[in-house]
């Protein structure tokens, strides 16, 4: 969840901004919440009957597994929330069709974080990813790290010959590929024609056998679910099945029952914030139990 009356925010640092004409990064989930909740319920993203039902749980998986990610990033410098992104994605969201909108950062939520790494910066996989200024994209290596590059236009040369001493200063964008002809081309999106004569759909939609791009499809509790096949927000793919996973405070026997915790004796808990004791992985909100603390969002690809 984006993802994404809400629990005490104990585990992700700074206390919330009570300014609201300056906005911090630990504004993110209270931020987006009514600007991703109806889009939720309206395209089937959440198990749950209506709009309110989604703002009482949404801080439960946002701040401790999404928000925590961004906060080291913003205070080092490296990217701020935008009160002009949030206002475009959440125009966008209102109209959007449900099968174009897949991650919740992509299209015209794109801007909520505002990058300040200038070409030639580094930036990585994950929340790392955003810390590239306007202008800009994360270009990653083998290592999944990389640094940031200018973006070219489509039809700007994105290739040099075998043996040549020049050097391509950008990179083409995240919805375009360097093509045969040595300049980017844009890949085609969701309901755009795909084949063997077009470059790859635009991740994550693949090419249908209709001849269209298509994300994944959102399936509901109860119905059969696969790769292409994806459970909604509130629920998980067990057994080839879309099942309703518990809150916190909520009833479960193993972790994998829970939506946005762990589970301590039968019972769904906030996961551990980073420097916290822990006895497995599945306890600690990155995921990473190292010697029995958990692991923090330390930047990976960014000194």
């Amino acid at each position: 969840m984006g993802l994404s009356g809400c629990p005490p925010d104990v585990n992700v640092g700074p206390a919330p901004n009570t300014d609201p004409k300056v906005l911090t990064a630990s504004d993110y989930c209270e931020s987006i919440a009514p600007l991703f909740c109806p889009f939720y319920v309206r395209c089937g993203r959440m198990a749950v009957d209506d709009v309110d039902a989604c703002l009482a749980v949404f801080a439960e998986a946002c701040e401790p597994t999404f928000e925590a990610r961004f906060l080291p990033l913003a205070d080092a410098g490296l990217l701020s929330l935008s009160a002009e992104g949030l206002d475009t994605c959440g125009a966008s969201l209102e109209t959007v069709a449900c099968d174009e909108q897949f991650f919740e950062l992509e299209g015209d939520c794109l801007g909520i974080w505002e990058g300040h790494v200038e070409a030639g910066g580094a930036c990585g996989l994950d929340a790392e990813n955003f810390v590239c200024a306007p202008g800009t994209t994360c270009t990653l290596d083998l290592s999944f790290c990389g640094e940031c590059r200018t973006v070219l236009a489509l039809g700007d040369v994105c290739r040099v010959p075998d043996g040549s001493d020049d050097t391509i200063a950008g990179a083409c964008g995240p919805a375009a590929v360097c093509g045969d002809d040595d300049v980017c081309v844009g890949r085609p999106v969701v309901n755009e024609a795909c084949g063997a004569e077009t470059p790859p759909c635009a991740l994550p939609a693949r090419c249908g056998d209709d001849g269209l791009c298509h994300h994944p499809e959102i399936v509901g509790v109860g119905d059969a679910c696969d790769s292409q096949h994806r459970c909604p927000y509130r629920s998980a793919c067990r057994d080839s099945v879309c099942s309703a996973t518990a809150g916190l405070g909520e009833r479960c026997l193993v972790d994998g029952d829970c939506d946005a915790g762990a589970c301590e004796a039968s019972v769904c808990v906030e996961l551990l914030a980073a420097g916290s004791a822990c006895a497995r992985p599945t306890q600690c909100a990155r995921g990473r139990c190292t010697e029995g603390i958990c692991d923090g969002f330390d930047p990976i690809c960014i000194e």
